[in-house]
């Protein structure tokens, strides 16, 4: 795991070295264990490494190929990378390392840009080929490792984090749009980011991009376009188990101490137990709050003594919050809106002091179908077909408006079921439904709500074999995914100079999941049935049939307290209000209905994280200036 970055020029010049230093500064805490760069006519490459595979001199990055025609830099890991070598070496190919970086470099030497569609496991990846004055960039299927890029006027810069490109950019012009996103989703979805001019390399994707400033981009995967296939339901479950055991397997490949997360659900404790079976020493970290609503330490605690796996626990509080937020906003470099970051940045710093890699849960509820969206929109699809689209339209509004809190589900059924299958989209906790509140003057040019549901759902239109529940998993997937859920473990961990790895995400795996019946992950109102019945073979039953809890946070207490006093203050003197994108005195109105109501926890740190950011922005663009 580590932090890439480059510019590349239009010309045969030298990139500036000194943004380029300055680039790889920004991502120190993406790889503490050394730094590389390599600069040449019309290129400059950038590399921080954290040494996860072969820890010698011989896995330095940038690296290049002997004859010097290709130079790499590559953050991720690749976990077939032992058969790849294999088949490289017998095409006479010689090796100098056990880094899986220099297997990748070898074999886009020898397959070019055919050996992305080969490579299973995380990655973003840069290429220069010195011979054809052309860079080459590439992202992983799901969008694991993020890569970001901007046009410049003398070519092209791109890098892990944003913060890195705007190094190279100069100051950008913020995005509205990103912006409403922000405050309308929790996160900002691809393409769009911050600013304007700076995109995000989609998943699955790669980019060619040539010194004389043409750019080439092309998606090189994608789930099958397949509807669901009739399976035995015991065949099901046994080929699931299969290949996630051998994923998990595969994942434990590294040369320093691995890890997992144990948060009690079901899909970490599942990985834990796999893991476990591979790896009696494995460690387990998992984090608690003393607010017991929100505390799911008493079922990590006995997955963990079920198991017999020594466990690392850390109970989160309001200091540990307010204390971590600032380093966050700057890590994350735009505005994230997702509050389990927090946690997750909390127990990655947790497990550090013990391991340099860890695994996690992550994908288990997207491909197997753990979300209540999914269980919303198919209801809404049964609910369309009952009832006339005249009385959806016209009549069901104004009843459920006199309803209160049965009305608002109501409403957002009836929401849902007027869109497209699978297109539809609410979001009763954020300022989705109230932007014209929030806005200021230079956010309300934004607001056009279709453009804002289209950026969050609609992927899967285009898709008319697939079924409902595969609609709507796809957007989840293809969104939601790697730009909120993938993006907050991606930053979070890396904040702590910690990989993470998902087991859930093998290709394998991906696509058998993707083709399994709808019932195997809603069945009779049980989500993720499937994956359930697994999980159940391997660890308390209690623990899995269970209601859900997801990885919230006491949000809503806080902001009664200690949270909402800090925001308050910095509200005070609000950048984001004076900078047009906040309206005046919204914090504070929203605040003080929060401590009557404890219903705005939400869209107050939306409001929060969007104010620190500005003050980060305010306070980078004052450095550079004194500078």
């Amino acid at each position: 795991m580590c932090g890439i970055a480059g510019i590349l020029m239009n010309q045969a010049a030298l990139p500036d070295v000194s943004v380029l230093r300055a680039m790889a500064a920004s991502m120190a805490f993406r790889g503490p264990d050394d730094e590389g760069i390599h600069v040449a006519p019309s290129i400059g490459l950038v590399h921080r490494r954290l040494s996860i595979r072969d820890l010698s001199s011989a896995g330095h990055c940038p690296m290049s190929t002997a004859d010097g025609r290709y130079t790499l830099v590559f953050n991720g890991e690749i976990y077939n990378w032992r058969e790849l070598r294999a088949e490289l070496e017998s095409m006479g190919q010689v090796f100098h390392s056990q880094s899986d970086t220099e297997v990748v470099l070898q074999a886009y030497n020898a397959w070019g840009t055919d050996v992305i569609a080969r490579l299973e496991g995380m990655f973003a990846l840069a290429v220069w080929d010195d011979q054809a004055g052309s860079l080459f960039l590439a992202r992983d299927r799901m969008g694991e490792k993020p890569l970001y890029y901007a046009r410049t006027d003398q070519g092209l810069a791109f890098s892990s984090s944003p913060s890195a490109v705007l190094h190279a950019t100069g100051p950008l012009p913020l995005d509205p749009m990103g912006i409403a996103c922000h405050l309308s989703h929790t996160f900002i979805p691809a393409t769009h980011t911050g600013w304007a001019g700076l995109r995000v390399l989609a998943p699955a994707t790669w980019l060619l991009a040539h010194a004389d400033g043409r750019i080439e981009e092309r998606r090189y995967w994608d789930f099958p376009r397949t509807s669901p296939k009739p399976i035995a339901w015991a065949d099901a479950l046994s080929e699931v188990e299969s290949i996630l055991d051998d994923s998990v397997q595969r994942t434990l490949d590294a040369d320093v101490e691995v890890g997992v997360f144990l948060s009690g659900g079901v899909d970490s404790s599942l990985i834990a137990a796999l893991a476990a079976r591979h790896n009696k020493r494995v460690k387990a970290f998992s984090i608690g709050f003393a607010e017991v609503q929100y505390n799911e330490l008493p079922y990590s605690e006995a997955v963990a003594k079920h198991l017999g796996i020594e466990q690392h626990v850390h109970i989160v509080t309001c200091d540990d919050i307010i204390d971590a937020l600032p380093h966050l906003v700057r890590q994350y470099g735009q505005p994230f809106g997702d509050a389990s970051a927090l946690p997750t940045y909390l127990v990655s710093r947790l497990a550090r002091q013990h391991a340099k890699v860890c695994l996690s849960g992550d994908g288990g509820d997207e491909l197997f179908g753990g979300y209540w969206r999914l269980q919303a929109g198919v209801y809404a699809a049964r609910y369309g077909a009952l009832v006339p689209t005249w009385l959806r339209r016209h009549a069901v509004p104004a009843v459920a408006s006199r309803l209160g809190r049965l009305g608002r589900r109501l409403d957002a059924m009836n929401t849902l079921s007027l869109a497209e299958a699978g297109s539809g989209y609410t979001n009763s906790e954020s300022w989705f439904n109230h932007l014209q509140q929030v806005a200021g003057p230079n956010l309300l040019p934004a607001l056009d709500m279709e453009k804002l549901v289209a950026a969050r759902v609609g992927k899967a239109t285009n898709r008319p074999e697939a079924s409902i529940v595969q609609r709507l998993l796809y957007d989840d997937i293809q969104i939601q995914f790697p730009d909120a859920l993938l993006a907050k473990v991606d930053v979070a961990s890396m904040a702590a100079s910690l990989e993470v790895r998902e087991p859930f995400l093998t290709p394998r795996l991906l696509e058998f999941a993707w083709g399994l019946p709808d019932h195997t992950k809603l069945k009779w109102g049980n989500r993720k049935a499937l994956l359930k019945e697994i999980a159940a073979r391997h660890v308390p039953r209690d623990v899995v049939y269970r209601p859900k809890m997801g990885f919230a946070s006491p949000l809503d207490k806080w902001f009664k307290g200690e949270l909402g006093e800090y925001g308050a203050s910095l509200f005070e003197h609000s950048v984001a209000v004076a900078s047009g994108y906040v309206a005046p005195g919204i914090f504070e109105t929203t605040l003080a209905r929060h401590r009557q109501s404890g219903k705005e926890a939400t869209r107050l740190w939306l409001l929060l994280w969007l104010e620190l950011w500005f003050r980060t922005q305010q306070a980078e663009a004052d450095v550079k200036e004194a500078l």
